[in-house]
């Protein structure tokens, strides 16, 4: 399968050192207008390079294209792929409304082709084991659940994390994580309120939220905290705890083991799943990062010629209009009915 991708910034790079471990998959070209970036990516993977994604699409001839560029190219590039012949793996957030989602969305049907989008938390071995335990019942009911994701300012190309018009604000980019995670793991919220710190359009923006997710009286209590505010040296930290009617778990992204379940008697750190949605792989995934379970998902897809069940492009639209309400919380003061 040739690849290329579009985006040699963090994630673009993330992507392309992953890409290696698949034995029947060559990155072949790659798109990004920073001559350094095209360099790295020339001296590391011996590709061929382009200042934008439009002139990759015309000169070669692809199987799937890796999105991995600011937020506000998505829609534009992921639709020149699918017109020009290729499945498409977008990163998160999908685009930056659920108008842009739909268009995505279309292109894809029309093209015949997969789309796919890098909401990676739903094949985090921590995260499926917890969509697991909701979903068995092995631990009772879900009473209540907090989840962070908190570390410094994200400034990007031409500090487009900074422009609400381009990135969407930490809220839309960073703690849409978790904003996706809830909907994955206990489907759209009644309503949701959100308070947050809103510094100037040059900050940021909303660059910490606290949201409670309304799933009425008798479903569990959530609670989600975002910010991408704290100083520099402030580790990335991502944090949950699950209250269920018979045990509490609680995942912290720095230590190791990351996954503690109390039972009331024994602290248990148990075997995490890899969450495929085929096992049929001649893969070593004993350890594998969730990034290369999500890229052979992707790809396995594509062999199989079957749509991805575990992330759609209407599921990655949902999570854009939960966030954007979110927005409209904190900036009404109000609940927000979805």
């Amino acid at each position: 399968m040739k690849i290329g991708l579009c985006g040699m910034g963090h994630m673009g790079g993330h992507h392309a050192s992953v890409l290696k471990n698949h034995r029947d998959v060559e990155l072949i070209a790659v798109a990004d207008p920073v001559p350094e970036n095209r360099k790295n990516a020339e001296d590391l993977y011996h590709v061929r390079t382009y200042e934008d994604g439009e002139n990759l699409f015309c000169n070669e001839k692809l199987d799937a294209v890796l999105v991995c560029t600011p937020t506000y190219l998505h829609k534009k590039l992921a639709i020149q792929a699918l017109q020009a012949g290729c499945h498409v793996f977008c990163e998160k957030p999908m685009a930056l409304n659920p108008e842009e989602c739909k268009a995505m969305s279309d292109a894809a049907e029309k093209a015949g082709k997969i789309l796919m989008v890098g909401q990676v938390l739903r094949f985090w071995p921590e995260y499926v084991f917890l969509k697991h335990a909701v979903e068995s019942g092995e631990y009772g009911k879900l009473k209540n659940l907090t989840m962070s994701r908190i570390g410094r300012i994200s400034t990007g190309w031409e500090n487009w994390f900074l422009d609400e018009k381009r990135g969407g604000m930490q809220i839309f980019d960073r703690h849409i994580h978790d904003a996706d995670a809830v909907t994955w793991l206990l489907g759209m919220p009644k309503q949701v309120f959100a308070i947050g710190t809103e510094e100037s359009a040059s900050h940021g923006g909303i660059t910490h939220n606290y949201t409670h997710y309304d799933f009425g009286k008798d479903g569990p209590m959530v609670c989600v905290e975002g910010s991408a505010d704290l100083p520099d040296n402030f580790p990335f930290t991502a944090f949950y705890r699950a209250n269920f009617e018979k045990a509490a778990m609680e995942f912290r992204s720095a230590p190791k083991p990351s996954l503690a379940v109390y039972d009331g008697k024994n602290v248990i750190h148990p075997e995490l799943p890899k969450h495929l949605e085929t096992p049929n792989t001649s893969l070593n995934l004993t350890d594998a990062g969730p990034y290369l379970i999500e890229q052979y998902t992707f790809f396995d897809c594509i062999r199989r010629g079957a749509l991805p069940r575990t992330v759609t492009p209407v599921m990655a639209a949902e999570t854009i209009r939960l966030v954007l309400a979110e927005i409209k919380s904190i900036r009404t003061g109000q609940p927000v009915q979805l």
